[in-house]
């Protein structure tokens, strides 16, 4: 069945009329390729200025990243010792609200 297919995708390919390049292309090519930019040797300076800029980060994109990270360390460095302290902090932590606010 395959063979069958191959023997109709190779007919179709040499029923199908193939067009010559127009005289003008290698001079099409050539006039293109001069208009794009070339590769220059740049210093190292400016190809590390040129790695930091492709990867800026606007402002608020330190704000958070660093909030994040510094939030993280905290995280870590407080973490409890013991199930009865933390349950100390949450009942310090609610005796604050008073009974009538309520959690937003």
């Amino acid at each position: 069945m395959s063979e069958n297919q191959d023997d109709k995708l190779a007919r179709l390919l040499r029923s199908r009329r193939t067009e010559a390049a127009s005289p003008d292309l290698t001079a099409r090519i050539i006039l293109q390729a001069q208009s794009l930019p070339q590769v220059q040797d740049i210093s190292l300076w400016q190809a590390v200025r040129q790695l930091f800029a492709e990867f800026h980060l606007p402002k608020p994109g330190y704000v958070f990243a660093g909030a994040l990270v510094l939030g993280m360390v905290v995280g870590f460095s407080t973490a409890p010792e013991n199930v009865q302290s933390s349950d100390a902090s949450s009942s310090t932590a609610q005796s604050y609200i008073a009974g009538d606010e309520g959690l937003l």
